[in-house]
């Protein structure tokens, strides 16, 4: 007969089994759920060049004394940093929640691709919800841009800020994972998704 510790040792075994792939089940649910949702860009937010903040709509005629001296230094540097969140719009239309672990992502912007990255922040989307991400993205526009001239790299930068008379496209690739059973699950190909800024 087997020895009661015996016994508890195996349900304890079994339960763990069972919850184990309980969240197995639960991982691969939320991947067909995240296979069915919309992603959209929701526009850019928080853009700064060369450490200056851009408002809506601005050029570089709207920049003050300091801030075109700020500009000069940083292309006197040869650099222009540049940094924005792309507002990243998920849409679950799903009876059920999905989610993801983390994404890849290649960005265009107006057919120029200027940087490949990883958002490694975890996702949950709610049934039937939707959820706004700010995906942070950071990069030296003159290097990205390395073959255009300095003008066309800052005139750049400006059009994130909206113009409707030169309206702006910019796209993303993502690629979004999720964990299953401790195993990073990638989404079947890159998601293409594109957005106007004017």
């Amino acid at each position: 007969m087997l020895k009661l510790k015996n016994i508890i040792a195996i349900c304890l075994m079994a339960l763990t089994v069972s919850f184990s792939s309980c969240d197995v089940l639960d991982q691969m649910s939320q991947v067909q759920q995240l296979s069915q949702c919309k992603f959209d860009i929701n526009g850019v937010d928080q853009v700064h060049l060369a450490g200056i903040e851009l408002q809506s709509n601005m050029s570089r005629k709207d920049l003050n004394a300091a801030q075109i001296m700020q500009l000069t230094a940083a292309l006197f540097q040869n650099e222009l940093p540049l940094d924005f969140d792309v507002m990243l719009k998920i849409d679950n239309p799903n009876n059920k929640p999905a989610a993801m672990t983390r994404m890849d992502y290649e960005l265009f912007i107006d057919g120029k691709q200027l940087l490949t990255g990883q958002m490694m922040e975890s996702v949950s989307i709610a049934a039937g919800g939707q959820k706004i991400v700010a995906m942070p993205v950071q990069l030296d526009l003159l290097k990205a841009l390395s073959g255009e001239t300095k003008d066309a790299v800052v005139n750049l930068g400006f059009k994130l800020t909206g113009d409707a008379s030169q309206p702006s496209q910019i796209m993303l690739k993502v690629k979004p994972y999720i964990n299953v059973g401790g195993r990073a699950i990638a989404y079947p190909g890159f998601l293409n998704i594109s957005h106007t800024i004017k």
